[in-house]
């Protein structure tokens, strides 16, 4: 891993319904799952009152969702069970400057049935 990568802190993902992705442009969905996020995590208020945890893999939740954003980084997830994830991030430079990318991704396969 280069000083242009990062990866996120292990979080546990239990999914207990997911309607997998139908084809290529479906991202499929996660309808009902659980996030245990690590200590590390902080809770913050945010302007409507409800409380967010201050890490990338809330961010990629409430920006584009869970499903989503572990399709893109080649690890949708297919059926039930609990999961370890983490937030990555990369940069690179192009000709037009720095460009940055960044999911969630599944760690290991399915840690429990």
């Amino acid at each position: 891993m280069s000083e242009d990568e990062w990866f996120g802190e292990p979080h546990t993902l239990t999914v207990h319904e997911v309607t997998p992705p139908a084809g290529p442009l479906d991202d499929g969905s996660l309808g009902d799952y659980d996030l245990e996020h690590p200590p590390s995590c902080e809770l913050e208020k945010r302007p409507l009152g409800y409380m967010r945890y201050t890490c990338a893999v809330s961010d990629q939740e409430e920006e584009c969702g869970l499903a989503w954003t572990l399709k893109y980084s080649g690890t949708p997830i297919t059926k039930p069970g609990t999961y370890r994830i983490q937030a990555w991030g990369r940069k690179c430079w192009t000709e037009l400057g720095w460009e940055y990318d960044g999911g969630v991704g599944v760690m290991d396969e399915e840690l429990t049935s």
